[in-house]
């Protein structure tokens, strides 16, 4: 009877030994998972103060002009956004439109669309907060507001 016992002990002692094994596990790959680094929670003013931003992107009123949108996964532009984008493209006034989009694990990528007198807008991207983007630094495209304003955005010039 009390080599069933020592048997038991043994085999509960290893029970809890591979459970505590796995919780550790789990706890390692919860703090390695990527958390975006744009303080407060709004990435768009993030972007704006980032040290290496173009002045254009520093001095932005997008939120007065055309607006600033912080998307979920599934979220586009506002569709009455991308007009707006749009009409001061064809009356070439001067307009501002930021948006983020989050990557699959959730940080955001930002970009600012500047509208300037001319057929296309100007895009400034960064993805600076993005755990996995590679290069932080500040990419610029032109383009229509549309294509500017979709997931895939400008193509990169």
């Amino acid at each position: 009877m009390g080599h069933v016992r020592s048997a038991r002990r043994a085999s509960m002692l290893g029970g809890t030994l591979t459970l505590l094994g796995i919780v550790a596990l789990l706890a390692a790959c919860a703090q390695s998972y990527p958390i975006p680094r744009a303080p407060d929670g709004d990435p768009i003013e993030a972007a704006k103060a980032l040290s290496d931003a173009p002045d254009l992107v520093h001095s932005s009123s997008a939120e007065e002009s055309c607006g600033a949108f912080v998307l979920g996964q599934d979220e586009a532009v506002p569709t009455d956004a991308v007009d707006c984008l749009s009409a001061a493209v064809s009356s070439g006034e001067d307009a501002a439109l930021a948006w983020s989009f989050p990557t699959t694990e959730g940080d955001p990528i930002v970009s600012f669309a500047f509208a300037a007198g001319g057929a296309e807008v100007t895009v400034y991207t960064t993805n600076a907060f993005d755990s996995y983007g590679g290069d932080p630094e500040w990419t610029q495209s032109s383009c229509d507001p549309i294509t500017a304003t979709s997931r895939t955005g400008c193509p990169a010039s």
